[in-house]
Parts: C-alpha cells; structure tokens; sequence
C-alpha cells in the first residue's frame, strides 16, 4: 500500500499508465508519483472481472482501479490487454477423456487453443461464475473454462456429468 493501512480507489483522473521502454507496465498516479514494474490483480476474477483491479509494484500495493471505464483511452486500452494476458483462459470445446490418477483425475480435452491434458484434485476446483460458465483450476493453477450454452457433444457433457 501507498500511505494507508487499508486499500485505497485510485482517482481516474490524473492515473495514467504506460509502457516503458523495456514494456514494463508503469503508473503514475492523480498525486504525481510514477511506480514500475507494476502487477494487476483482479479482485473478483469469477464475479466481476471487468471491476476492481488491484495495482501493485515490488510488493507494495498502489490501489484499487474500481472502474477502468473511467480512465483516459489508452490507460484503459493497456490495462485490459495486461489483464486479458494474465487471466487468459482456454476455453474446453471437447472432453476426451476422464480418468482417476491416484488422488486427482486426469482430463483430456480440446480448447479453444489445441489439445489439452491437466490433472485436477477434487470438486473444489470447479466453479460456476456469475454468468453460469463452469471454471476448472487444475493443480498448476491453471484454469480452463467450459462455457455455458457451449453445445458440448453428447461424451462430453457425460464426462462432465460423472466428475463435476
């Protein structure tokens, strides 16, 4: 955090951020105070991914973005490209195969970006967003996504079905 305990909004006006030359992403607040190498989180990345992004350079949080709207066009245009490369998330056209691989389940899938295989551990890992998209998290961390209304095969949707 900048100066307070608690996090804080960043006031659009005057928040600007950029690339620097080695295309590192850099900040410079409504106060004048420029950070580097700067890190954005989603608060909510299921419920409200398009809200609330939370900026952070080495460890020291700067604020919270809570509408990107509200930023100047190419602020707003760069903050969207980091996050779409952060919070990328293959989306699953077809289920494979299903398998039990000791304590975890092996899913074998074609995404939106090729041919897929990830362990997952248990039922924890899968979550419905607001929208009613089924989210899976494997045991990397990564999340693949199976979206609502997909018009999944008849093998996938029983896959699905079995384990989910």
């Amino acid at each position: 955090m900048a100066d307070t305990q608690a996090s804080a909004y960043l006031a659009p006006d005057g928040l600007t951020l950029f690339n620097d030359e080695s295309n590192n992403l850099c900040v410079t607040t409504a106060g004048g105070r420029t950070y580097r190498k700067v890190a954005v989180r989603l608060a909510f990345p299921y419920s409200d991914p398009e809200h609330f992004l939370i900026l952070a350079a080495e460890e020291e949080e700067i604020g919270i973005v809570r509408a990107p709207e509200e930023l100047d066009d190419d602020s707003r245009r760069l903050l969207r490209e980091v996050v779409s490369k952060r919070y990328h998330v293959p989306d699953i056209l077809r289920v494979l195969d299903v398998q039990d691989d000791h304590n975890a389940t092996r899913w074998v899938t074609e995404t939106d970006m090729g041919p897929r295989s990830f362990l997952v551990r248990d039922r924890h890992n899968f979550h419905r967003t607001k929208g009613g998209d089924l989210i899976i998290v494997d045991v990397d961390g990564c999340r693949f996504r199976v979206r609502r209304g997909h018009g999944l095969d008849k093998l996938s949707r029983k896959l699905l079905g079995l384990h989910v």
